[in-house]
């Protein structure tokens, strides 16, 4: 496989393994660009491999599969960008991208231009796989560490049960280093490897693409974003937002939501037994390059957390994005929100629990108060701005990587 030629003899080259789909999607991917435009900002040189296609071939993203994105080198190991129909070339294609990959790192390491490897995925099998790969050719792994799979929920198939405790447990000790995203995966790293090196690194944003003009909208929007999946999460807002007085305002709430035909059927039966359901838009599967459009037009935008390990460990990538749209922010005290500078009433709207009526106070307080509404949203983009803008992230984590002796 040949080199593209801008990456040859590269002094500092990252590449990016474990994800597939790049550079179109929606929080993983997102998170992959972000670190990689962070390290791109620092001078470092990335490359994101993918092993397999994942679109279909009638779907409007057009790209080659070795190309630029956002200054970011990608390239598609199985030699496409798209998911062949029939199954017999689907496993084809993945075995043909898999040899692929191990074949392209063994070239760049044979031109001395591979010195650490992050990785992005929950399935030990793979970064088992990666492990192998990375003893063979000789470079380090970095795991990019975001979920604590055996805590999270919609997880209980037996085999993937038996996966994330493998990953949880063993796989994690394997790799050389960590970027943890939270302090709860921080601290979980640091009992598992004890000798080896972290460097804590948060939700980014690219906080440039969401300075866009809002429209002067008469009505007051409330807009949720997330996974169809997280139904809990859904019936939580909805009940809240059934719990505020309207006030022959002009209300609208957005669902923006991503998932199977089953996930959206089970949120539109939810919806039509909402009080206010007239007042309910679903919108589903949007284009992320959308998603700042809609985040800037709203009036309030909603993130509760739970009281669970699997919201302590996580930290939402949309935070970052509400955050950069300038809006408010409504959520719950818990998990990462206590470790940063938000502040209720000042940078952000934040519910003391995990309660439906606390919820609805703070949306109802943006009912009440669009004024002070507004400027919470300005004060909570500058804090996000000083925490979590990609370009402020590159020298710490290219110093990271030097630190472990993989840099010359």
């Amino acid at each position: 496989m040949v080199l593209q030629k801008d990456i040859q003899n590269t002094k500092d080259h990252i590449v990016y393994l474990g994800e597939n789909g790049f550079p179109f999607g929606l929080g993983a991917i997102q998170r992959m660009l972000l670190v990689a435009k962070s390290l791109h900002s620092a001078g470092v040189q990335v490359t994101v491999i993918c092993r397999k296609g994942v679109w279909q071939d009638n779907e409007k993203q057009q790209f080659i599969e070795n190309g630029i994105f956002e200054g970011i080198h990608y390239i598609y190991t199985s030699t496409s960008v798209y998911r062949p129909k029939s199954f017999i070339k689907r496993n084809f294609e993945k075995l043909k991208g898999m040899y692929g990959e191990y074949k392209y790192l063994r070239n760049l390491k044979k031109c001395n231009n591979i010195t650490a490897a992050i990785i992005s995925n929950m399935s030990a099998f793979h970064v088992m796989r990666y492990r192998i790969y990375a003893n063979l050719i000789g470079f380090p792994l970095v795991l990019n560490f975001v979920e604590l799979g055996s805590a999270m929920k919609g997880r209980e198939k037996w085999l993937t049960k038996l996966n994330d405790y493998i990953f949880d447990h063993h796989i994690i000790r394997i790799v050389d280093a960590a970027l943890p995203i939270s302090n709860k995966l921080m601290d979980y790293y640091k009992r598992l490897s004890p000798k080896k090196p972290f460097l804590k690194l948060p939700i980014l944003c690219d906080f440039r693409k969401f300075n866009l003009t809002a429209h002067d909208n008469e009505e007051i929007v409330f807009l949720y974003c997330g996974a169809a999946s997280y139904f809990e999460l859904i019936d939580f807002v909805l009940d809240a937002f059934d719990k505020i007085e309207l006030r022959d305002k002009q209300v609208i709430f957005e669902l923006i939501l991503g998932g199977s035909e089953a996930e959206l059927n089970k949120v539109i039966q939810r919806i039509d037994i909402s009080k206010n359901k007239k007042c309910i838009n679903l919108i589903s599967n949007v284009d992320h390059q959308d998603i700042p459009g809609y985040f800037t037009n709203a009036s309030a935008l909603l993130i509760p957390l739970r009281p669970s390990v699997q919201d302590e460990a996580r930290f939402p990538h949309k935070i970052g994005e509400y955050l950069a749209s300038g809006r408010p922010m409504i959520t719950t005290c818990f998990g990462e929100i206590k470790n940063y500078n938000f502040i209720d009433g000042n940078t952000a709207l934040i519910a003391e629990e995990y309660e439906v009526g606390l919820f609805a106070e703070k949306m109802q307080f943006i009912l009440d108060n669009p004024v002070k509404s507004k400027e919470i949203g300005i004060k909570g983009r500058q804090m996000g701005l000083e925490n979590f803008d990609y370009t402020k992230h590159g020298q710490i984590l290219k110093q990271f990587i030097r630190s472990i002796g993989q840099f010359n």
